[in-house]
């Protein structure tokens, strides 16, 4: 077996060509739209919360229910079907979430707590779309998340029941001052924590 492994590896073996490299990204970035894109058909079935803890439960991230006290990180522990449930905050550390897959947060009514912490696929159009939230969410965090930038910043400026923001770590926001300035015109109620 090994031979035969050794000899297929040798027949025309040579180094990968870029194209081989973008084609594997691309599929990587099709794997992931896949994963965060919303199945409006089981939207029907259970409902927006039930999908967005599902959501995040694919990509590695957690959701919390209302009067449920531990986070869900496993998919397969998740609650019946039957039993209704309220999304209370989302942690998407270290997952796999993009900005495609904040379409699930439409139709939430209690959500109150975002976490955002090392989101490698994260950028500014997701935090464009927590707008469907803005009723609700109370406390956010952004930390870590590469691609976010000045413009994703301020489209925060919508969320008028924020009472807590955090930022840090963030390398392509050039002028968080600024940011930080028009983020307290539009929210004189929040406390904020902004840093680079």
């Amino acid at each position: 077996m090994m031979l035969a492994f050794q000899s297929l590896r040798n027949v025309g073996a040579r180094a990968p060509t870029a194209g081989a490299v973008t084609t594997s990204r691309h599929f990587w970035g099709w794997i992931n739209m896949m994963f965060n894109r919303v199945d409006t058909a089981r939207l029907k079935v259970v409902g927006p919360d039930r999908l967005c803890a599902e959501w995040l439960l694919r990509n590695g991230a957690r959701a919390k229910f209302v009067n449920v006290p531990h986070q869900q990180i496993n998919y397969n522990m998740l609650p019946n079907e039957s039993v209704p449930v309220l999304m209370e905050e989302l942690d998407g550390t270290d997952s796999g979430i993009m900005h495609i897959g904040f379409d699930h947060l439409k139709g939430l009514t209690r959500l109150k707590k975002v976490k955002l912490h090392n989101c490698v696929y994260l950028e500014d159009e997701a935090l464009a779309k927590l707008e469907f939230v803005a009723g609700t969410l109370e406390e956010l965090e952004i930390s870590n998340c590469k691609n976010i930038t000045d413009y994703g910043l301020l489209n925060l400026r919508h969320l008028k029941k924020l009472k807590q923001l955090s930022t840090h770590n963030l390398p392509y926001v050039k002028d968080l001052p600024k940011v930080e300035q028009r983020l307290k015109e539009s929210l004189p109620d929040c406390s904020m924590d902004l840093k680079p």
